[in-house]
């Protein structure tokens, strides 16, 4: 049980107050895409990098994404400026501070995980452990003094190579008892679930939680090989389960009790969808499926939480009552800890 959803104005202008007052979870947020333009140009300017221009409006365009991309690969080739943006440690420290602030004052997020990639975001520039230590310490420093609630989760990109996978791994490991869960991220075509099943052996083992970017791009097969191999407790947008005629993947996910990360916006932009409207959200819902609905890189692909449930809601046409669904599937799914996970349902309004 959890909030009411009593007298809302049946508008769109009622919906959207509605969703903006909505205390929100959010499972699937990229550090990384966190970064505000103005912090890319000022973090630029003060270590002398290369930028596209040096108006902020001329460097939005850029740097933000308004239009479909061609496909997942082209997407992520746009994320070059956010990864040179980690220049010291202070600027990890800023990005991660405004994130949390961005996610708390804008969208009234309530439970936040964040999850970053080192090798992609450090690789050798900075230490990886001090960067963890900096990241952790800044989201305690924002929850003390904010009701949010956050975890932090390790990434492993799969373009890097498997030698980057068991050191991301082996890192996140030796830092067990400070992060909430692992998640391997970047194309699945190209990098099938096959050549990680050891290191999902492992780091269950190690009782570290999984969630995969999965059925993002490629085929639907991955997605069953993903379910069958990894185990993960969560997939990331999973959106090619739609697409298995069968119906075979959507059974195996729902029997497998996994959460599915959903984030529109990403998946129209990556061309996981070729419209909103075609999203298979509603969809795997009615099917029985946990879903949850989530930003995913809300700086670079231009949106926000609020936005996302305001897509979910006119163009795919979730309920009022199906949004209220997604936040306590979300909530129930979170990697946060026993203690931080009930405060989490407070502050969310959502009774266990």
């Amino acid at each position: 049980m959890s909030l009411k959803i009593l007298q809302v104005p049946d508008s769109p202008e009622g919906r959207k107050d509605y969703v903006i007052k909505l205390p929100k979870p959010e499972l699937h947020r990229h550090l990384e895409g966190c970064i505000r333009p103005v912090t890319v140009l000022e973090i630029a300017n003060r270590h002398g990098l290369s930028v596209p221009s040096h108006d902020i409006k001329e460097l939005e365009k850029n740097y933000r994404i308004y239009e479909q991309g061609e496909s997942l690969e082209k997407i992520l080739e746009r994320f070059s400026l956010a990864q040179n943006s980690f220049q010291s440690y202070d600027d990890i420290e800023r990005i991660t501070w405004e994130a949390c602030e961005d996610a708390y004052f804008k969208e009234n997020v309530r439970l936040l995980e964040l999850r970053y990639s080192p090798d992609f975001m450090l690789a050798d520039r900075l230490d990886w452990q001090k960067g963890f230590e900096i990241i952790s310490s800044t989201v305690s420093s924002f929850e003390k003094k904010h009701p949010m609630l956050c975890g932090i989760i390790i990434i492993f990109s799969r373009s890097y190579g498997l030698k980057s996978a068991w050191k991301t791994a082996d890192f996140a490991i030796a830092n067990k008892n400070k992060i909430i869960g692992f998640d391997l991220a970047d194309s699945e075509s190209m990098y099938p679930p096959q050549l990680y099943e050891k290191i999902a052996l492992r780091l269950r083992s190690d009782k570290i939680n999984l969630t995969v970017h999965s059925g993002e791009e490629g085929d639907y097969a991955n997605m069953a090989d993903t379910l069958m191999l990894l185990k993960p407790c969560r997939i990331g947008h999973g959106i090619k389960a739609a697409e298995d005629s069968s119906g075979k993947v959507i059974a195996a996910v729902k029997e497998a009790g996994v959460l599915l990360e959903t984030n529109p916006r990403s998946n129209y932009l990556t061309r996981a969808v070729n419209k909103i409207e075609e999203h298979p959200l509603l969809k795997f819902l009615r099917a029985g499926i946990k879903c949850s609905i989530g930003a995913d890189d809300p700086e670079i692909l231009n949106t926000d939480l609020n936005n996302e449930y305001m897509l979910a809601i006119e163009k795919i046409g979730l309920s009022l009552a199906d949004i209220e669904e997604c936040r306590i599937n979300a909530a129930y799914a979170s990697f946060l800890p026993k203690d931080k996970k009930q405060q989490a349902f407070i502050e969310l309004g959502i009774k266990q």
